[in-house]
């Protein structure tokens, strides 16, 4: 509550970059002002902004890596190598390549073990169900 911020110093550098924020938010739509002056911010806000960083940070990686990047979808089956980790503002996330594409999903501690091994796991609301372990197949 910006109510509780000193009117000078520390506080007021604060308090302003809050109203910048907000400006920023309504100019990109993610927010709205209504009459009075209150406002409102758009439902799941958080994970928009959230895809939005990752398609953003994914699209960077995609020119230096020379693959194209995927966001993966929730209730999608991810696999491939899991070849590291980003640290974005919205988290840590894992980077699964395939040979011919690569995701970011959402980072867990289990799964830094398997560095350099091949990965598969189940986006579900902003999270990944790995499945580690031996898999059933051909290969042995």
């Amino acid at each position: 509550e910006t109510a509780d911020l000193a009117p000078t110093g520390f506080g007021q550098q604060v308090r302003e970059a809050m109203d910048q924020r907000r400006e920023h938010h309504i100019e990109q739509g993610d927010a709205t002002r209504s009459r009075d002056s209150r406002v409102f911010y758009r439902r799941n806000l958080l994970a928009i902004l959230r895809e939005r960083e990752v398609a953003g940070v994914g699209s960077d990686m995609a020119l230096s890596k020379g693959l194209p990047f995927r966001a993966a979808t929730d209730g999608e089956s991810v696999s491939g190598k899991f070849t590291g980790t980003v640290h974005l503002s919205s988290g840590k996330f894992a980077v699964v390549e395939k040979s011919h594409e690569f995701t970011l999903v959402p980072w867990r501690p289990i799964i830094d073990r398997q560095l350099g091994r091949e990965v598969m796991g189940i986006v579900q609301g902003g999270s990944v169900s790995w499945q580690l372990g031996r898999q059933r197949g051909l290969e042995r």
